[in-house]
């Protein structure tokens, strides 16, 4: 399943530094540095992004953990919070 339990419309790759905050409806994008994959986002219904998954980059955190982006405030913000990794609905 992809983003909430809805299958995904597809998986690209990207290569860029950063990843869109939307894209096309319920797509899911991983980014690759270096030839390894360092983030997945999962976008909604809406071409919103709905979920991180971030597989490394600085700090100590553990990995892979997830993020939650809030569009309550209209502009989309990632969560600064950790999450374990929802694999149900995120994979």
């Amino acid at each position: 399943m992809g983003a909430g339990g809805v299958s995904n419309r597809g998986v690209e790759k990207s290569y860029d530094r950063n990843l869109p905050k939307t894209s096309k409806p319920f797509l899911r994008v991983d980014r690759y540095k270096n030839g390894q994959k360092v983030q997945s986002r999962w976008y909604d219904e809406n071409g919103r992004a709905k979920r991180n998954r971030d597989y490394v980059h600085g700090g100590k955190h553990p990995f892979p953990h997830d993020h939650v982006w809030d569009w309550s405030k209209g502009d989309g913000e990632r969560g600064q919070e950790h999450l374990l990794p929802d694999y149900d609905n995120f994979n």
